[in-house]
């Protein structure tokens, strides 16, 4: 019988039964147990160990008091995260020295850093914090704390470090941290119905349900006292891990992005794995919609560091644990999944949020990971083509498993997904392994990313996606502005998406329809391969102003025809073809003045604009991209 929910693999009876006694569960080895830690391949051991050492000889920015109130005031989020996450990066750092040089390495750091800790007014951070002062800024009452993402974070961290280097710690210390995590995390879980992430009155789930039950589960496992108490713990989390799997698509798709599929569905894994460790039970590892998730990093797989980066997330992600994907696809039998994560690299700092104590630690024993990674000659799947048809995801690509063609990523959608951009069909081009037409992806969060103003940001409208703009006015926020009448076209010469974008501008935009067909054309034989766009459309009137935009990487040059421009990267450039007659073409560069975006794009990027001249109430055009 196949399972569709977790609640009915692990009723509230069953989990009695299979649950171990409080404090009995030990997913991983105490720094004192030196044959466990020794089998770790000296290539790994010494990498992670040099990463732990740069960070212990960081100097720790102060964590000052005024964060929440200068939050508050301003909406700068990295001001106390900064300090915050600084914090737990160094404990992580200090429990992996301990762990792979031996006890005794850094008990000093230890000690302080877990005290630092426990003394903090809260584990929540500003921007997520529910309490207010008589001035209506955030504020944090430690008789009512607030269970986020990082407070949930820090609670695990906590626990593992109890477990893993407990014996480095006074007896009186490895007790504040039970007490600490209890009072500030386990009994808020329990006691409250109202948090939004628990999905009890029906709220729209998405990565915080997976990422904090995550956190909790083991937690709770580790730290809870009484049976009675644990498997309340552990039952509530089963119940909100099947209200979030419920709103998830059967395609297995993430709306949020592939960034945040490491914080949603990787999450999920976690927790499941730590369910089916503790109980002895793998059947949720069998779901079908378990396995489902596991493959939509594959499908946004671009080439190399490069990833389809739709909604919020860069397109060359920071920090993520490929151990992790590993061994997500080893369980639920995905090959492609794990070929792709021994081709991955893996995290290049120890850095918190994106790195959490546990997900870094359990690869370090897996002997079947190291395995796959041990020539050295892992490659990537990069599948020729997918659609996601609940997800309106397609990705295609010019020739299975080489990453030196032409590759097309383009999606439907709606304007309400989960870390939404209002970017309704738009689409992404690379070629020879590199970003040429890109989305922006997201800078760095302040108040404003997730508040009424959030579409204002200019990467998160639609005016700086690869999109058309009527009249001077994007597309708006909200699940009715959405693509409709989607259909996509998949066979061994080209895959096509085709839908209508009319319902994702509001009224006074005055469209009545707009056919976009995006489409990957692979040549035969002595013919060229090229992506091909076509834009048919019908407005309530000839509009004062029709613009089709396309961002870029690089500086557009002029091509060897009128009507030509050449996009991308010297060495990877691709050939624009639009019509002449029809449109004159503006060059904008942007500098990037944001860090997060930086990295990714370096200085500047561009975004090409194709302004008709004369634009009719009805008309059609066509772009085409090929190679130079």
């Amino acid at each position: 019988m196949q399972h569709h929910r977790l609640s009915d693999l692990h009723p509230r009876e069953r989990l009695a039964a299979t649950l171990p006694p409080p404090g009995a569960w030990r997913p991983l080895p105490p720094a004192s147990d030196r044959a466990a830690w020794s089998r770790v391949p000296e290539p790994q051991r010494l990498r992670t160990l040099a990463l732990a050492e740069a960070h212990l000889a960081d100097v720790l920015p102060p964590l000052t008091d005024d964060g929440f109130a200068a939050y508050g005031r301003t909406g700068d989020r990295a001001r106390h995260e900064h300090a915050y996450f600084a914090r737990r990066t160094r404990l992580t750092a200090a429990v992996v020295h301990t762990l792979l040089a031996g006890p005794g390495t850094a008990t000093a750091e230890l000690e302080s850093l877990v005290r630092l800790l426990c003394a903090e007014t809260t584990w929540c951070v500003p921007a997520h914090e529910l309490g207010r002062d008589t001035d209506g800024l955030p504020a944090p009452d430690p008789a009512r704390p607030t269970v986020d993402l990082f407070a949930a974070e820090t609670a695990a961290l906590l626990a593992y470090t109890r477990l893993l280097v407990g014996e480095e710690l006074p007896d009186a210390l490895r007790e504040l941290i039970a007490t600490e995590v209890r009072t500030r995390v386990l009994a808020p879980f329990r006691a409250r119905d109202d948090w939004w992430w628990l999905g009890l009155a029906g709220e729209r789930l998405n990565n915080w349900t997976s990422w904090i039950v995550a956190n909790l589960l083991p937690t709770a496992l580790l730290l809870e006292d009484s049976p009675e108490t644990l498997l309340t713990d552990v039952e509530r989390a089963v119940g909100a891990l099947d209200r979030y799997l419920a709103q998830l698509p059967d395609d297995g798709g993430c709306d949020e992005g592939l960034a945040y599929w490491w914080r949603s569905a990787a999450s999920y894994f976690e927790a499941v794995e730590t369910l089916a460790d503790a109980t002895g039970d793998q059947a949720a590892l069998r779901m079908p919609r378990t396995a489902a998730l596991v493959r939509y990093p594959v499908t946004a797989h671009v080439a190399g560091p490069w990833w389809v980066n739709f909604a919020d997330g860069p397109a060359r992600l920071p920090n993520v644990e490929p151990g992790l994907l590993f061994r997500y696809g080893a369980r639920v039998g995905d090959r492609e999944a794990t070929e792709l994560a021994a081709a991955t690299a893996p995290a290049a700092s120890l850095d918190a949020p994106d790195v959490s104590l546990a997900r870094l630690l359990t690869p370090l024993l897996d002997d079947a990971w190291h395995a796959a990674r041990a020539d050295g000659l892992a490659r990537p799947p990069l599948v020729r083509q997918r659609w996601l048809p609940y997800t309106q995801l397609l990705v295609a690509r010019e020739r299975e498993g080489d990453p030196d063609g032409l590759f097309l990523a383009a999606k439907g959608g709606h304007n309400d997904e989960s870390h939404n951009h209002n970017d309704v069909g738009t689409f992404l081009v690379a070629h020879r392994g590199a970003p040429v037409l890109i989305d922006l992806g997201v800078g760095t969060y302040d108040a404003t990313a997730f508040g009424p103003d959030r579409y204002g940001v200019w990467t998160m409208g639609s005016a700086w996606h690869n999109l058309p703009l009527v009249n001077d006015i994007p597309q708006s926020a909200g699940a009715r502005h959405a693509a409709t009448d989607v259909t996509a076209e998949l066979d061994d010469r080209a895959a096509s998406l085709t839908m209508d974008l009319a319902t994702a501008w509001p009224p006074e935009a005055g469209v009545r329809a707009w056919r976009r067909t995006v489409a990957l054309r692979r040549g035969g034989p002595g013919e060229r391969s090229e992506i091909a766009v076509t834009e048919r459309w019908r407005l309530d009137a000839p509009p004062h102003a029709l613009a089709l935009h396309l961002v870029t990487t690089h500086p557009p040059a002029a091509g060897p025809t009128p009507g030509s421009l050449l996009l991308g990267a010297p060495g990877r450039r691709l050939l624009l073809d639009y019509d002449a007659s029809v449109f004159c073409l503006l060059a904008e560069e942007r500098p990037l003045e944001d860090p997060k975006l930086a990295a990714v794009w370096g200085s500047t990027v561009h975004r090409v604009r194709l302004l008709a001249t004369a634009p009719p109430a009805t008309g059609t055009t066509h772009l085409t991209l090929h190679t130079a």
